[in-house]
């Protein structure tokens, strides 16, 4: 399931710019670029969210549908020799976020994160074998 939509994508550019981006005449976005456009970002944000989150998440929260708004346009806008600074910018945000995320110093509200082996209330039995060397088996050196 994708984390973001064409209408999401819509919600911060007219939709004849996302026309413009996607298709080489046309005033309606072509669908197939967006989707494109789309899984690019969320196989970016799947890539950093899966050092710490268990995927695939069950729903999307709006901090990573955001995320996934910002990188979709910046690889749509990608595709045309003028990208605009603020596109970079959030990109370049969105990334610095996720880097966080991965190295614990943010989290996405609304996620549970991986379990930890041994985490706090876990029982760890530990135990071996008999030995197979010992004095009373090596006839008593």
């Amino acid at each position: 399931m994708p984390y973001c939509t064409e209408e999401d994508l819509v919600n911060l550019i007219p939709r004849g710019e996302l026309a413009q981006l996607t298709t080489e005449a046309g005033d309606e976005p072509d669908a197939v670029v967006v989707a494109q456009a789309i899984a690019q970002a969320d196989a970016e944000i799947d890539s950093y969210l899966g050092v710490r989150y268990v995927l695939p998440l069950a729903e999307t929260p709006a901090r990573v549908r955001a995320l996934s708004v910002d990188m979709a346009l910046y690889h749509l806008y990608s595709r045309r020799s003028l990208m605009p600074e603020v596109r970079r910018d959030k990109y370049k945000d969105a990334v610095g976020f996720l880097k966080d995320v991965t190295a614990g110093r943010a989290q996405i509200m609304g996620l549970d994160g991986k379990e930890e082996p041994g985490a706090a209330g876990d029982v760890i039995t530990v135990g071996s074998a008999d030995r197979v060397f010992s004095r009373d088996k090596m006839g008593g050196f």
